[in-house]
């Protein structure tokens, strides 16, 4: 990495404290006013429905904000609600690529749903939000900072703010966004983290969102347990994630009519709240619920399955949000019921508050696919050195399941839906989205297989070329002819016998990447680029300007990665 001079260096860190402390403040005031703002119409909304049957409750304030939702939906142009895996997303792109319009509709859209009491989560919308916002800042200041260092410093100051923790902003931003670390970088994402959570215990006076408990326990014993249980924490990882996708696929095959999912939506989840209000909403209280020792095994399994069903519901069948906070609920409901069934065969004495936490963070860290961050996410809600100890053995042994037997992690498998590869970074990225034809020559030599070899080798002689495109009169493609092939050929014969018809040809609807794998076992001067829906040829390529083209946005991806 270059150095830079005094002014320049006093310039960079100036912008990047500058950027961090405006992110911190917005993402700290939407994060809290957010959270604020759905307490108080949950509250609002059980007022004025007092004593009205929890299944009529369901559906009035399900209602509504299904309808809202799909008024702010039909805003959108061909697109649907961004989120987490947007972020990644557009974080990996080689320009700015984020939607503001979608962005805030999206958020809108998420607090509605879960002012309606939908089954959804808050911190995914958030987190969107300071893409939304982070990249809309990086349009205005001119500073020599890269896009995706605004939308990591954004994503940083929500998550603080959200949770009350400033280092798990940090690495949530750099580990499950960014996917990169930089020194440069670190400078802007912290101060944004450090404000926002500094913002909100100042204006809010408050950052924790749950209050663990604090007591002794036997460690050696607890990671036997936490290791033995984290093939189960994974397995119920993957049975969500799955699950959210097999309802996502049965909502396309249902969606004849714009209001028949909500509908079925609505009725479903009201049933189930009419009957098990604790896996509706945000969930945060039933998490708490569990802390204090207020279900026994068979409700928590119910809370387990009740809320990955409604979730799944909520989210495809007309109302969005995240996935975060459900999985928090599921991991906590998990390491309840191993605490509990422990319990109830005498393997332990007392139900045992780690278990629950080592649910938590491995159903969690599994689903979003970030387990560093879940570590620092534990020490610093539970204030717990121990605690999250004694959940780092099975959420290590839960994510490397959910990776082998899953994925990544749900956000990757959505992509990946959407034929986006982001396994392989922003150079695999930019060369599978890349088109060839942004880097083929125009220019290049035709001669019609009318011809004879005779002006074949003339033209060859002239350009100092050694190979030939071959048309047809009506100018289609025919294939290639080589120097070598009639070299010793009669000068008056026809072309047209010494075609190649079989030579190697790219498509013009290939990308980059599907280029070079082509042109892997290729030997000659060129390939011919072929729109295959009029059979002409529309450009050549060779193998150098496909490497040049690797190489140049190597380099300019490993700069960008050190700002």
């Amino acid at each position: 990495m270059s150095t830079l001079d005094l002014k320049a260096t006093s310039k960079f860190i100036f912008s990047s404290i500058f950027v961090g402390v405006i992110l911190g403040i917005i993402g700290s005031a939407m994060a809290n006013l957010f959270r604020s703002g759905i307490t108080f119409l949950n509250e609002l909304e059980t007022d004025l429905l007092e004593g009205v049957p929890k299944f009529y409750f369901y559906f009035i304030t399900l209602s509504i904000a299904a309808l809202l939702v799909h008024n702010i939906k039909s805003k959108l142009i061909d697109t649907g609600f961004h989120g987490v895996a947007d972020s990644i997303y557009f974080a990996h792109k080689s320009k700015d690529c984020t939607d503001v319009k979608t962005g805030v509709l999206s958020t809108l859209a998420a607090f509605v749903s879960a002012s309606g009491g939908a089954s959804v989560g808050q911190y995914g919308p958030l987190v969107h939000f300071g893409t939304t916002f982070g990249s809309l800042l990086s349009r205005y200041l001119r500073v020599k900072l890269s896009y995706d260092l605004f939308i990591g410093a954004g994503v940083a100051a929500s998550i603080s703010a959200g949770f009350g923790a400033p280092l798990a902003g940090v690495l949530f931003a750099h580990e499950v966004i960014l996917r990169h670390y930089s020194h440069r970088s670190i400078l802007a994402i912290s101060t944004a983290s450090g404000v926002a959570y500094a913002a909100t215990q100042f204006f809010w006076q408050k950052s924790l969102v749950f209050n663990f408990p604090q007591y002794e326990f036997d460690l050696s014993a607890l990671i036997i347990i936490s290791l033995l249980s984290g093939p189960l924490y994974g397995a119920i990882a993957i049975f969500y994630m799955r699950s959210l996708l097999f309802f996502g696929k049965l909502s396309k095959k249902m969606s004849t009519k714009p209001f028949y999912n909500p509908f079925i939506g609505v009725l479903i989840l009201s049933l189930i709240g009419s009957i098990f209000p604790e896996v509706m909403g945000l969930g945060t209280q039933t998490v708490q619920n569990i802390f204090e020792v207020q279900y026994g095994l068979g409700i928590l399994l119910l809370i387990l399955f009740g809320k990955i069903v409604t979730t799944s519901i909520s989210l495809n069948f007309g109302f969005f949000g995240g996935v975060f906070s459900p999985a928090l609920l599921v991991g906590a409901s998990a390491g309840a019921a191993v605490s509990t069934f422990l319990m109830y065969a005498g393997i332990i004495s007392n139900f045992e508050f780690p278990l629950v936490i080592c649910g938590m963070a491995a159903v969690t860290g599994s689903v979003i696919g970030a387990p560093m961050t879940m570590i620092v996410l534990i020490i610093e809600l539970t204030g717990s050195y121990v605690y999250a100890l004694a959940a780092l053995v099975s959420l290590a042994v839960s994510v490397t399941y959910t990776q082998i037997r899953f994925g990544t992690s749900y956000f990757d498998t959505q992509l990946a839906g959407r034929g986006i590869d982001i396994s392989e970074g922003r150079i695999g990225l930019y060369l599978s989205e890349t088109s060839v034809i942004d880097f083929c020559e125009r220019q290049f030599d035709t001669i019609s297989a009318n011809e004879t070899v005779g002006r074949a080798q003339q033209i060859m002689s002239q350009g100092q070329k050694s190979e030939l495109i071959v048309i047809s009169e009506n100018q289609q493609f025919l294939g290639k002819v080589d120097a070598l092939s009639i070299l010793a050929a009669d000068v008056n014969s026809r072309l047209n016998d010494y075609v190649d018809s079989q030579c190697l040809t790219i498509s013009d609807a290939n990308s980059l990447s599907e280029a070079m794998e082509v042109a892997s076992d290729f030997v000659g001067e060129f390939i011919p680029i072929i729109n295959e829906r009029e059979g002409v040829i529309v450009g050549v390529i060779s193998e150098n300007a496909l490497f040049e083209a690797y190489l140049d946005q190597q380099s300019t991806i490993t700069e960008r990665e050190k700002l």
